[in-house]
């Protein structure tokens, strides 16, 4: 093992909207993730990482900041990090480190970029070319988010971009220590990839999703989003050609980290350089007849990511069964650079684990989501003059109509059990030893009060610990 440096290059490779299930070493035997698979074999792999939030702005500003959504009201798609809340990159930065970033925000307002970021790459793509569904009105297709074949050569490519950028960086003999930001597109829909990987995986291999049931005992927004995006009308052998494409998008992104090991190695930095992999949430994929994400959804397939940390003069562990929440990066990363936190929040570091040490994180993770009717900038409104073209359309259109379809919501999950509370729609409580997929809602049986209360308790509990944070330092009184 190398010696370990005083101040290691990170790289953060961070899909956007890749579930657990969906890497090699989870358990799957159908999708194909070799280098995602030997970073994990090769580093610390972590079971159980839960998100805060099934949304990526106030997901990633969880993993920077330690703290979870409702601290500071980062609870929209539009409400960034601001200069004056901390961020891990500006303690990076402040720290000596150059911070390379390429890929999408979802994370810093205008005015956190600067004192945060030493080069953003920039990309050319057209945005509105991209969303829009390239289906005839009246094809089922249309509004499930699956956009089938990808063209091979094509401009709005931006993951391909950006790994681009990210391995000429590499190879421009990089200023070091360095922080490689690259949180990419992919798998996130819609769903569709160029050869080799469309016709990678055959429908008929990969997983049937989660069946629809009926929707008994679920919340509203369950069959709002199976009619409204016409998943209603797909076959079982349909959804299960979804599933087949989103395992071709995560190959291919599997292979772009395969790229970005070949280039620190083959420019001498990868004995100095630690990863950290993970997601800012997971998809739907067709689980319940449904597709992409929902605000106040808290099922596995949205709260639970792969995580790995890998650093080359750490000897590999086991898979770690801990709780891991997504506010945990920030310790982390942190504790990688050697440098203090000096704010208060909620993550813990998993170095530790890494090391081998024998460390009891803690005993349940919490998610949180959802909004207030009154929250414009939350809700994904759309009007009369909207592109019904967009594939977003369906899902503003839920939100406008029927809020509380979106209303503020919060879970506390387990290793054994899941309760979620609704402000304004149907509470859950899960057994999820007996009952993995979150088919069979317990909330109103009698035999599990008890657990209800203390899940209940426990959820009340964790806000009053977390309600806000207050600065280490002082302001004169007088």
């Amino acid at each position: 093992m190398p010696d370990a440096p005083s101040q290691p290059n990170i790289v953060i490779f961070m899909p956007d909207e890749q579930r657990w299930d969906a890497v090699g070493y989870a358990g799957n035997d159908v999708i194909q993730t070799p280098n995602m698979d030997r970073l994990a074999a090769e580093g610390t792999p972590f079971g159980n990482c839960y998100v805060t939030h099934t949304v990526c702005t106030p997901s990633r500003i969880s993993m920077f900041t330690g703290w979870y959504p409702h601290v500071s009201g980062h609870r929209t798609l539009w409400y960034m990090l601001r200069n004056h809340e901390p961020n891990a990159l500006r303690y990076l930065k402040e720290a000596g480190y150059h911070i390379e970033w390429w890929g999408k925000n979802d994370l810093l307002a205008p005015d956190s970029m600067e004192s945060s970021v030493s080069h953003r790459g920039t990309i050319e793509i057209d945005r509105k070319k991209m969303m829009g569904a390239p289906w005839p009105v009246g094809d089922p297709w249309r509004r499930t988010f699956y956009y089938g074949e990808r063209p091979a050569a094509n401009s709005n490519d931006m993951d391909r971009q950006w790994i681009d950028g990210a391995i000429e960086f590499l190879n421009s003999n990089p200023p070091e220590p360095f922080c490689l930001y690259l949180p990419l597109f992919f798998p996130h829909p819609p769903y569709w990839a160029e050869e080799p990987y469309f016709s990678m995986y055959d429908p008929d291999d990969v997983p049937t999703p989660l069946p629809v049931n009926g929707h008994e005992g679920k919340p509203k927004y369950y069959s709002e989003i199976h009619k409204s995006y016409d998943l209603d009308k797909l076959s079982e052998e349909q959804m299960r050609e979804i599933v087949a494409v989103y395992y071709g998008m995560i190959t291919r992104l599997d292979d772009q980290l395969g790229e970005l090991r070949e280039a620190l190695a083959r420019n001498g930095v990868a004995e100095r350089t630690a990863t950290m992999f993970f997601s800012d949430h997971g998809d739907y994929v067709g689980d319940y007849g449904l597709t992409e994400k929902w605000p106040s959804g808290f099922e596995d397939n949205l709260t639970r990511v792969p995580m790995v940390v890998h650093a080359p003069w750490l000897e590999p562990q086991p898979m770690s069964d801990e709780l891991v929440e997504i506010i945990d990066v920030t310790p982390t990363l942190l504790d990688l650079a050697g440098i203090e936190l000096k704010h208060d929040q909620f993550g813990k570091s998993l170095v530790p684990i890494a090391r081998g040490e024998d460390v009891n994180l803690r005993d349940a993770v919490f998610c949180e989501g959802g909004h207030g009717d009154h929250e414009h900038q939350s809700l994904e409104l759309v009007d009369d003059d909207a592109d019904q073209n967009f594939v977003y359309y369906q899902k503003g259109r839920i939100q406008t109509d029927n809020p509380d379809a979106v209303c503020k919501a919060a879970m506390v999950r387990t290793h054994d059990w899941k309760y979620i509370r609704r402000a304004a729609d149907t509470d859950e409580l899960y057994d999820m030893v007996n009952d993995p997929g979150e088919l069979e809602n317990l909330i109103d049986r009698p035999e599990h009060r008890d657990k209800r209360l203390e899940l209940e308790s426990r959820l009340l509990q964790w806000f009053l610990e977390t309600g806000d944070v207050v600065p280490f330092d002082k302001d004169p009184r007088f």
